[in-house]
């Protein structure tokens, strides 16, 4: 497959430009999935531990997005200007092997934190049922107290 995109510009092959052109789409297609991916994760995450969900925080994945596909056009621009030695995109291909394992490591990030969460109840939780008497005394001296005051 020949995907060189000037000289299919100066040679008029259509063909091979749209052949290009589909494969950035496909590229830039796998980011934004990926950052909908961790989005989702995110959100998911934040429901379970009920943390409230902003609009600062749904602005940070726009953010994100413009990032990256910033990074996605300039790498996409250098493979313009190499395809005169290159068949394909590969600065682009890197760009999103990169971008994209920074997502997957993100979900993963999501996830451990979720399961974090779990753990550090189940660690309060113990400590509680191991100092029952203790919380039982203290609840009582403090209904004395308040019985006293009326």
């Amino acid at each position: 497959m020949k995907l060189l995109f000037i000289p299919s510009i100066i040679n008029k092959d259509w063909e091979h430009l749209d052949a290009f052109l589909t494969v950035l789409a496909v590229l830039y297609s796998c980011v934004f999935v990926s950052v909908l991916i961790d989005l989702f994760f995110g959100v998911r995450r934040a429901k379970r531990l009920k943390i409230v969900r902003t609009s600062l925080s749904y602005r940070r994945t726009i953010t994100k997005l413009t990032s990256y596909f910033g990074l996605m056009l300039m790498l996409s621009i250098a493979d313009i200007a190499a395809s005169v030695l290159f068949k394909m995109p590969y600065f682009t291909v890197i760009g999103v092997i990169g971008i994209v394992i920074v997502e997957a490591k993100s979900v993963f990030e999501n996830i451990k934190e979720q399961e974090k969460g779990v753990e550090d109840l189940q660690i309060l939780l113990q400590k509680l049922f191991e100092n029952k008497e203790d919380i039982q005394a203290i609840i009582s001296f403090l209904n004395a107290q308040k019985t006293d005051k009326k």
